[in-house]
């Protein structure tokens, strides 16, 4: 079982943030959203991590009540405390609107991909969240 200490982004807006690493870089700020089908890294991040966003794969996506432009790639590992996947496939998504309305550096989206092998359990008055294999 992997445990890991999350933030709120605010009280307002109580979406739970976690620090994760990609490619064993970071650590990056992402949500944890059991409603998105796939991981997401932030356009910018990627950049930083020297992934390809070139539209090889473009696609088109839904977020937030509007459809988003994204580009599917590969990446070789998302950790999140010590949970990992390896050879996961990320959408790369400009993320600049939600960290803005959030008020802080949104990098990524920890989605279904990532957490599907799992039970996910949150316990929000000790702020943790738990990664445990099914």
């Amino acid at each position: 079982m992997s445990t890991t200490e999350f933030q709120l982004a605010s009280y307002d807006k109580p979406i739970i943030v976690v620090k994760a690493t990609v490619n064993d870089k970071g650590p990056f700020n992402f949500a944890v959203d059991t409603g998105a089908s796939v991981t997401v890294i932030s356009k910018r991040t990627a950049e930083k991590l020297g992934i390809s966003n070139e539209p090889s794969t473009p696609k088109k996506g839904q977020c937030c009540g509007g459809g988003i432009d994204m580009s599917l790639r590969r990446v070789e590992s998302v950790q999140v405390g010590e949970t990992e996947q390896r050879n996961l496939e990320v959408a790369l998504i400009d993320l600049s609107s939600i960290s803005k309305c959030l008020g802080m550096e949104l990098e990524g989206v920890i989605g279904h991909n990532f957490m599907k092998s799992y039970t996910v359990i949150i316990d929000y008055p000790k702020k943790t969240i738990s990664f445990e294999t099914a």
